[in-house]
């Protein structure tokens, strides 16, 4: 199947090993654009380096601050979320100590129990049966 008949596809040559990654991924992008719209980019491209750039705007930032209310309310829901799932979490790893230690129960009854926490029940299993062993 030609890359003409079917336009998911890119395959691109074999390129050498000190290519850097940086310069690969500019080809990859630049092999997306429209084939009739590649020599337009190559002639800008080209004009770029031999003319220089001239920038008739001024030049960005390394990086843009965010204003703090706009991320507060992100911010405060992410501070629940977090506090939430480490309530959680202790919550979960007291219930296996008591179930493992006091209790006397074995990996599976626990697992029988509370299924919906499965994974984090076999977790804490292997952990708290790795810290007695010191």
């Amino acid at each position: 199947m030609k890359m003409s008949e079917n336009k998911d596809y890119i395959q691109l040559p074999p390129l050498k090993k000190d290519t850097p990654s940086d310069v690969v991924a500019f080809i990859w992008e630049y092999m997306k654009v429209l084939e009739n719209s590649r020599e337009k980019v190559k002639n800008l491209l080209k004009d770029a380096n031999e003319n220089g750039v001239k920038l008739s705007h001024q030049a960005p930032t390394l990086y843009d601050v965010v204003p703090k209310k706009e991320i507060a309310e992100f911010e405060e829901l992410m501070r629940k979320t977090i506090a939430d799932i480490v309530s959680e979490a202790s919550s979960v790893a007291c219930w296996v100590y008591v179930q493992k230690y006091v209790k006397h129960k074995t990996l599976n009854e626990m697992l029988q129990e509370l299924p919906d926490v499965g994974q984090f029940i076999l977790a804490m299993d292997i952990w708290f049966a790795k810290l007695m062993e010191k």
